[in-house]
């Protein structure tokens, strides 16, 4: 009974979430590791059960102290409120945008009380969050909020690799705002202290480049000079092993070789099109700094195949794996 408690948020119930939620709670395996439930609506996992003729048993909880965590029946605590209606597979509705708000929330509000170690997220659609009257511009954003959170960033793991951006969220003409030696030093030194946490012993962390061929000694920009270089220099005196600037596009053909085990990119694409060129099955997505560990997917709602019982639960998965190493370090 020492495994974290992880609350599984359904995600946007249109599109794939509860499916894969359902997918990644088969069995026993999750349970190895974690003590997990579901914060959602016992009916739209149902349906989803069903669909994929799962066998699972969803019982309504209306606390975590009433779930069993005991396979095949999955305990999911619906939040107060929440009326799903005509749930509609592979529909952009505002209405399930919503719902899926008031998941996170509901979760994030366990966190609050101590009564959850770790959460993970189904999917969430944007324009739907949006619709629905939320200005966040992601769920990191909304959490932050809730949990009255100011120093928190997005971390990506794919396979053994992780990676984290030093801006995120933001139009492409900001990015140079942004690079600063304070920023870039944040960044990687929560990335040593993750990577800790998450079992590395001596974590070996690649910073990238911003201009191509990491400004040339500043032919092409001074970032590297006068920003990326000394944050790096401030690390290392910090006792962190860490490389760099290494030019964008060679930084990830040495970290997936197995040269380093973090990478701290510059800006959201830059750590993102080399983390979906690698299988989703392995990959996920960890929010960082909030009161416990968050992970969620590194794919969408993709209303295209909702409802087909097809959708492949690997990054879930992934995303719960991870955020229970990470909430049994951070306990």
């Amino acid at each position: 009974m020492d495994n974290p408690i992880i609350a599984i948020s359904m995600g946007d119930p249109a599109g794939i979430g509860p499916e894969v939620t359902a997918k990644t709670l088969l069995g026993t395996t999750a349970y190895g590791y974690c003590r997990p439930f579901v914060v959602g609506d016992p009916e739209a996992m149902d349906a989803a059960g069903q669909m994929l003729r799962s066998g699972l048993e969803f019982r309504p909880i209306r606390d975590v102290a009433e779930a069993r965590f005991s396979p095949p029946v999955v305990d999911v605590l619906c939040p107060p409120g929440l009326d799903l209606g005509n749930v509609r597979w592979g529909v952009l509705d505002p209405a399930m945008g919503h719902a899926a708000a008031l998941c996170l929330r509901t979760a994030f509000e366990l966190a609050m009380d101590g009564r959850v170690q770790g959460i993970v997220s189904a999917p969430l659609n944007k324009e739907a969050f949006h619709r629905a009257g939320y200005a966040h511009r992601d769920e990191l954003s909304y959490a932050a909020e809730l949990t009255h959170s100011s120093e928190t960033c997005i971390m990506g793991v794919m396979r053994s690799t992780w990676t984290v951006a030093v801006t995120e969220h933001i139009p492409f003409r900001e990015i140079l705002n942004g690079i600063t030696k304070d920023r870039v030093l944040w960044h990687i030194q929560k990335m040593n202290e993750v990577l800790l946490r998450a079992g590395t012993p001596r974590p070996r962390i690649a910073v990238a480049a911003l201009n191509v061929h990491g400004g040339e000694g500043g032919l092409f920009g001074r970032e590297e000079i006068d920003e990326i270089g000394p944050a790096i220099q401030a690390a290392r005196e910090r006792g962190i092993e860490v490389q760099g600037p290494v030019p964008a596009d060679a930084v990830f053909v040495r970290a997936l070789a197995g040269l380093s085990d973090g990478v701290v990119c510059m800006y959201h694409d830059q750590a993102n099109i080399a983390r979906k060129l690698q299988p989703k099955s392995e990959s996920a997505t960890i929010f960082i700094g909030l009161p416990v560990p968050c992970g969620t997917t590194a794919h969408g709602t993709a209303f295209d195949i909702a409802g087909q019982g097809i959708a492949d639960p690997g990054s879930l998965q992934a995303a719960l794996r991870y955020t229970a190493r990470l909430a049994g370090a951070h306990s």
